[in-house]
C-alpha cells in the first residue's frame, strides 16, 4: 500500500471536517473546493454557529446547556427573509404605546431576566448568547437590519433561558413570551 492510500485511510481529526460537505459524499474537499458552483453538495452552505469557539461551547456546557438547544432558534435567523427583517425592524423602531408589544418594555423584561439568570448562576449565558448570534454576520454584512436581527433572536434566545427557570420563577414564564412575540407574531417561530 502506498503512503497516500495509507493517508486516504486516517480520518482527520476534526468531526466537522468528516461529516460535512465533499466528505460525507466521499468526494476530497480539496478537490470539491475547485468546484466553481457555490452550495453544491460538495460546497453546501455551513451555518454561523459552526463557526463558534470551543471555549465557548465548552462554557455553554459548564452552565449545563448544549448549543443543540439552540440550533432551531440559529436556524430560524439563518431562514429569516429580507421582509421579514423589514417588518421586525418597522417593530422594533415603532414607539406607539397601544402597540401589544413595545421594544423598551422588551429591553426592560431583558434586564430582569438577566438579573434572574445572574441570580441562578447562569449570568453568563446572556453574553455568550450574544456572541454566538454576532456569528451570523460577519464583517461588513452588519446593517440596521441585522442588528436588530441579532436583537430579536437574542431575546427569543432570553425567552428559552427564561422558560428554563420559570419552575423557581413563575413570572418569567409570561416574560419569556413577550420576548419571543415579535418572531411569534411574524411566524419565524412556532409552538
Amino acid at each position: 500500500m502506498s503512503e497516500a492510500q495509507e493517508l486516504d485511510q486516517i480520518p482527520y481529526p476534526d468531526e466537522a471536517f468528516n461529516t460535512w460537505g465533499a466528505s460525507t459524499l466521499g468526494v476530497d474537499p480539496l478537490e470539491a473546493s475547485f468546484t466553481s458552483l457555490p452550495y453544491q453538495p460538495v460546497r453546501p452552505h455551513v451555518p454561523f454557529y459552526r463557526f463558534v469557539a470551543y471555549p465557548d461551547i465548552l462554557d455553554l456546557r459548564k452552565a449545563g446547556y448544549e448549543i443543540d438547544r439552540f440550533i432551531p432558534l440559529f436556524d430560524a435567523l439563518e431562514d429569516v427573509r429580507y421582509r421579514e427583517a423589514v417588518s421586525l425592524s418597522q417593530l422594533v423602531r415603532a414607539s406607539d404605546p397601544m402597540l401589544p408589544w413595545n421594544p423598551r418594555r422588551a429591553r426592560e423584561i431583558e434586564l430582569e431576566v438577566r438579573s434572574q439568570l445572574h441570580e441562578h448562576g447562569l449570568g453568563d449565558l446572556p453574553t455568550l448568547l450574544r456572541r454566538f448570534l454576532g456569528k451570523a454576520f460577519p464583517g461588513d454584512t452588519v446593517s440596521y437590519l441585522s442588528v436588530v436581527l441579532v436583537n430579536v433572536f437574542f431575546w427569543a434566545a432570553l425567552a428559552e433561558l427564561a422558560e428554563d427557570l420559570a419552575w423557581k420563577s413563575p413570572n418569567l414564564s409570561w416574560k419569556a413570551e413577550y420576548l419571543r412575540f415579535p418572531l411569534r407574531s411574524l411566524g419565524i417561530l412556532r409552538g
